[in-house]
């Protein structure tokens, strides 16, 4: 938030080396020198997010307008962006699947469909590292901070964030993924 823009980088580092291996293939095939990707999800928030992607007590989710970080992406030159499809190998192993080059970006092992993956890449002729995308602080709708983080440590946080943004009540919350009163009060009212 502090630097107002969201940031591709290496897929070289993702724990995922089935993911990895296919993006250096697309690379290869492509001739390039870069490759860099940014993954998003336009699915709700599950255990699955956490654990993949933020594990432990100093995560966050945050969730953007769709259509301005869309708007934010499309002018810029040599970046591609879609919904990623999920496959199961024995579709992706019979010998009539044509798989596009332009698709091998965009394709993901069945089991993780879960994820609701859209990613955005940005290939290059030159190498590097990191390629920032200048995006406008209104289009984060929320702020998400894991449930496990200590009480006085969230509190912290979220009042900074909420100051960076100037707007005070930005929607800034924690998880109830683990423990929301809501659900359990429902069925203590038996």
């Amino acid at each position: 938030m502090q630097r107002k823009c969201i940031t591709l980088l290496d897929p070289v580092s993702w724990d995922d080396k089935n993911d990895t291996e296919i993006m250096l293939e697309y690379k290869k095939r492509k001739k390039l020198k870069g490759l860099l990707a940014l993954c998003f999800s336009y699915g709700d928030e599950t255990i699955h997010h956490w654990k993949a992607f933020s594990n432990g007590s100093s995560g966050c989710l945050i969730e953007f307008d769709a259509i301005a970080i869309i708007k934010a992406i499309d002018g810029i030159p040599s970046i591609k962006h879609g919904k990623v499809q999920y496959e199961k190998l024995r579709e992706i192993e019979k010998k009539d699947r044509v798989i596009e080059l332009e698709e091998i970006p965009f394709i993901k092992r069945w089991p993780y469909r879960c994820e609701a993956e859209y990613r955005v890449i940005k290939t290059s002729d030159k190498s590097e590292k990191y390629f920032d995308i200048s995006i406008p602080l209104e289009s984060i709708n929320r702020i998400t901070i894991s449930q496990h983080m200590p009480e006085q440590i969230y509190k912290t946080i979220k009042n900074y964030l909420r100051e960076l943004r100037g707007d005070p009540e930005s929607r800034i919350n924690r998880s109830t993924l683990y423990e929301n009163k809501r659900w359990i009060n429902r069925f203590r009212q038996y």
